[in-house]
């Protein structure tokens, strides 16, 4: 990278409520999200981590946002918190000059699901319905409404597409393609997902436990977290408070099954060794799930080669999804810049006594740098390293 990139910016919707405060301050309680489905249908002793926007005039303003489907404003409540939490405004950006990044694992899946079932009956779709069908619905309409013209970019990789979102983000302003961006993820839950993961028999019951011995399998969510990228440079001459800085390194794979995680770390590690050797916190994707919370245990053991740093693992407390890992990213920030550590919901008893892993209380650090792992199923990392101002 050419250039120190500033965090100055954070909005997030998730199930911890609307807002990087709700967000923080439920993180540092222990506080989990996570109850029966309310909008969404659920399994007797399934939970889910539901995103509550209210009135979506508060977020979408113009005409064409009429039939925003919920990815998309999901990402666009994210992003106007975002703009709003750097103390600027759409009409404080060049839009030639600001980018837009956003990230994505199943896109629309709720009306997808409706027309095709329109398709199926009918013979045809409802065309109202197909604009918000394309994987780049959420990018074009948070361009519309913020009145981006910028470079933009609409990526889907699994479980790692907020890293991935951010990544491309900071790499457009560290290059002075542009002069801010704004990056992050989104993703919806529906009713036919749990219930796909239910019949599957890949999700838990009751209050998921990462990295726990205890854990049984994850617990589906919801929301959006968006990143104000700006150059150092820029931060400090507009005078912006600086949450941390981002060192974002290229993404690689290591075998895996192609819908699953690695049989061990060792391969990953020996890629994640140089980066988190100075690292004081490592925010884990762990989700309860026991394939990768023992796939990721058994990595982070051999990535810090003794060193005993805290690991923090935030989807017990939002649930899972594709862009969960751009709420991961959002955490190590956060935590860099508060200089705290937030305990790992549902974790009670780690399985694994070689690694650091926060539970019940929050704990006061100096943090000089943050690692997030983001892994994906298939083998797919890609990390992000969050780094003092």
């Amino acid at each position: 990278m050419t250039a120190p990139v500033a965090v100055t910016g954070i909005g997030v919707v998730s199930a911890l409520g609307v807002g990087v405060e709700a967000f923080w301050q439920g993180l540092l309680a222990g506080r989990g999200g996570l109850a029966p489905g309310r909008r969404v249908t659920t399994p007797a002793g399934v939970l889910v981590g539901e995103v509550d926007l209210g009135d979506p005039r508060a977020f979408a303003h113009s005409p064409q946002s009429r039939r925003i489907d919920r990815t998309s404003l999901l990402a666009l409540a994210a992003a106007r918190l975002a703009l709003a939490d750097a103390g600027l405004a759409p009409d404080d950006l060049d839009p030639s000059r600001s980018a837009l990044g956003l990230g994505s694992a199943a896109g629309n899946v709720e009306e997808t699901a409706l027309f095709l079932d329109r398709l199926a009956e009918r013979g045809t779709g409802t065309p109202l319905l197909f604009p918000n069908l394309v994987m780049n619905a959420p990018l074009s309409y948070v361009s519309i409404e913020l009145g981006l013209t910028g470079p933009g970019a609409m990526l889907s990789e699994h479980e790692a597409s907020g890293e991935a979102a951010i990544a491309w983000g900071a790499r457009r302003v560290a290059d002075g393609a542009v002069d801010c961006c704004l990056a992050g993820a989104s993703d919806e839950v529906t009713s036919g997902l749990v219930r796909l993961r239910a019949e599957t028999r890949t999700l838990g019951r009751g209050v998921p436990r990462p990295l726990d011995l205890a854990a049984d399998g994850p617990a589906l969510g919801e929301g959006a977290a968006v990143l104000v990228l700006e150059s150092a440079v820029r931060a400090a001459r507009r005078g912006a408070r600086v949450y941390a800085r981002l060192a974002l390194h290229d993404g690689f794979g290591v075998p895996a099954p192609v819908h699953g995680w690695p049989a061990d770390g060792a391969a990953a590690a020996a890629r994640l060794c140089d980066l988190a050797a100075d690292a004081d916190l490592v925010v884990a994707a762990a989700n309860g799930c026991p394939e990768l919370d023992a796939f990721e245990a058994d990595l982070l053991v051999r990535t810090l080669r003794a060193r005993r740093i805290p690991v923090t693992a935030p989807r017990g407390a939002t649930g899972d999804f594709g862009a969960a890992g751009a709420l991961a990213v959002a955490t190590a920030v956060l935590a860099v810049h508060h200089g705290t550590v937030p305990p790992t919901p549902g974790c009670r008893l780690p399985a694994r006594r070689d690694l650091d892993v926060v539970v019940d209380a929050p704990r006061a650090a100096p943090l000089r740098a943050a690692l997030t792992d983001g892994f994906a199923r298939g083998g797919l990392c890609r990390p992000v390293r969050v780094e003092a101002p």
